[in-house]
């Protein structure tokens, strides 16, 4: 299944909402203090992240990479000779070099939120490896596996989001869906110049690794995004806090894909990023950019959420519930009266026929059905049926999966 991952089904844990405000400073999230303050659950939850990060390298040559290998050692000579003069084991042999440079990034990621904790790997006398060892022993005399392969999905899926939201390779993807989302923002606060929109407050749920966050807050407005993912967190934290310069780090997302590639190239081709400098906000302090780590319900239905904020932009996100009407009751309660909603998305439910998980599915019509029973307005004149968008696409690929995604703007009635 191809999944949009908003991350809502790490754990049930981390719920406690930590904030991190950034508006030039740092967003800071120290996640091993935030284990300090957690139960088991949630300290194994993390763990498992940090595990399935350094992991990654291991895994994916013991599993893609050694394995193809093999299967060209077993041919018979006549074969093998043949797929060696096309040059496809040292195809085969550049992927796995580039798996290697990937884990030396996402060994970077992991220490920019575990710093507390866990040695500098830039620094080779920091003693790095013997951690990281010594963190894999611990976990198997804890019974654990080193990690699985859900888990590396994961890691895969975090480097197509770099994309997504942090190159130049995904800006069309980016224009296709938080493009029409920002230009209805806009359009709803026309009426004040960006340089005063410090005051409008903008929520944006499954916020992944924070793109959309940060360019709602460059058009002038105070923006708080949310995440649950570990995953997207340690991410998100990595790329707006620990860049300082353009395409800074290099990254190859496709190098795990062996099926529908047209040429070597576009399997091994490099993606840089950030495409642009998070740290530097075009208002200063007039406009607020925030993150919070926790779950969407568990934080915005608290009682100092209450009538809070003047707009809640969705992309990608309703079809992360298990119960859509709990997501429906959180923004109510967490809207000012006449705050505007504005979403966009397919319902891809994240939770539908999960062994174990109490889920509950609608179509659209139903869909917006329920948005009007709890009283929100819709605005039909703003209402698009089917806008075509992708998610986290291989534009190189000979396979492309295309969202025929909906987007309306909804209003919370004045008092």
């Amino acid at each position: 299944m191809h999944t949009h991952n908003n991350g809502r089904s790490l754990c049930q844990g981390h719920g406690d909402g930590h904030t991190h405000v950034h508006n030039g400073a740092d967003v800071e999230p120290d996640f091993t203090e935030a284990v300090d303050r957690q139960d088991k659950e949630e300290t194994n939850a993390l763990e498992d992240v940090i595990a399935g990060y350094l992991f990654y390298k291991t895994y994916t040559l013991n599993t893609g990479i050694y394995r193809r290998l093999q299967n060209i050692d077993d041919l018979s000579d006549r074969h093998r000779e043949l797929v060696s003069s096309l040059g496809t084991i040292d195809k085969i042999k550049k992927a796995e070099s580039l798996v290697r440079e990937n884990q030396s990034f996402l060994n970077l990621l992991v220490h920019a939120s575990t710093v507390n904790s866990m040695p500098d790997p830039a620094d080779k006398e920091s003693g790095f490896k013997e951690w990281s060892k010594g963190f894999f022993e611990f976990r198997k005399s804890a019974g654990k596996a080193p990690t699985s392969s859900h888990y590396m999905e994961k890691v895969h899926s975090t480097l197509k989001q770099f994309v997504r939201d942090w190159a130049e390779e995904g800006r069309e993807e980016r224009e296709q869906t938080y493009g029409p989302l920002l230009a209805a923002l806009e359009d709803e606060f026309a009426h004040i110049e960006p340089e005063s929109r410090g005051s409008v407050r903008v929520l944006v749920p499954g916020a992944g690794l924070g793109r959309l966050a940060y360019e709602i807050c460059c058009r002038g407005f105070s923006s708080q995004g949310n995440e649950f993912s570990y995953f997207m967190l340690f991410a998100s934290n990595f790329v707006l806090n620990k860049t300082s310069e353009l395409n800074e780090h290099t990254i190859y997302p496709y190098v795990h894909q062996f099926s529908n590639v047209v040429r070597v190239e576009d399997q091994i081709r490099p993606v840089a990023i950030p495409d642009v400098l998070p740290r530097g906000l075009p208002f200063g302090d007039s406009a607020e950019f925030s993150m919070t780590a926790g779950d969407f319900i568990d934080i915005y239905s608290a009682d100092d959420e209450k009538d809070q904020w003047d707009a809640i932009v969705t992309c990608f996100f309703m079809d992360t519930a298990k119960n859509v009407l709990a997501y429906l009751d959180t923004m109510w309660h967490a809207m000012k009266p006449g705050a505007v909603w504005i979403n966009l998305g397919p319902l891809l439910w994240h939770f539908d026929n999960v062994a174990g998980e109490s889920s509950i599915e609608f179509t659209r019509n139903e869909f917006i059905d329920l948005v009007k029973k709890v009283g929100f307005e819709l605005d039909d004149s703003q209402f698009k049926e089917s806008i075509s968008v992708s998610y986290t696409a291989n534009y190189r690929s000979m396979l492309q999966y295309t969202y025929h995604a909906f987007m309306f703007v909804a209003r919370k009635p004045k008092d």
